[in-house]
């Protein structure tokens, strides 16, 4: 090693802490355009989630939207067809559900958020019996 120039080591050393340093930039990069190219990584505000509940919710309560109680869903990928929650096209570069009703002869189709926010309301509806909130099971133990 004594017949190595220093300087040609030195410049070396300054090429491998660059190339780490963009190795980590470039690292940072992908992440971020994934993170772009995927809607679901979309930063949204509460009251988007939370009128997009309530507007399920209504429908629900109104007989407008059936309840997911022991349905099927079947995804797959999106063909432009609406979705039953929200009336927007679901694009083939998203998820689609399609969801079969247990009690009434009626399918639907929904992108990802809007079924796993329709499939969360339709858990704590209202009991038609007792006309009561359906509270949740205690934990077994």
């Amino acid at each position: 090693m004594s017949d190595i120039n220093p300087t040609l080591l030195d410049q070396t050393r300054t090429c491998i802490r660059k190339n780490g340093a963009l190795l980590v930039t470039s690292r940072y990069r992908i992440v971020a355009a994934r993170r772009r190219l995927n809607p679901w990584f979309a930063f949204t505000g509460g009251s988007d989630g939370e009128s997009l509940r309530a507007m399920i919710r209504a429908r629900i309560t109104t007989g407008a939207l059936f309840p997911i109680d022991g349905t099927r869903a079947w995804a797959s990928y999106g063909e432009d067809n609406p979705c039953i929650v929200c009336k927007e096209p679901i694009t083939p570069a998203q998820v689609e559900y399609e969801v079969a009703s247990a009690s009434a002869d009626v399918t639907g189709r929904a992108h990802l958020r809007c079924y796993m926010v329709w499939k969360e309301e339709s858990r704590t509806r209202p009991n038609r019996r007792s006309g009561s909130a359906s509270r949740p099971r205690p934990p077994v133990r």
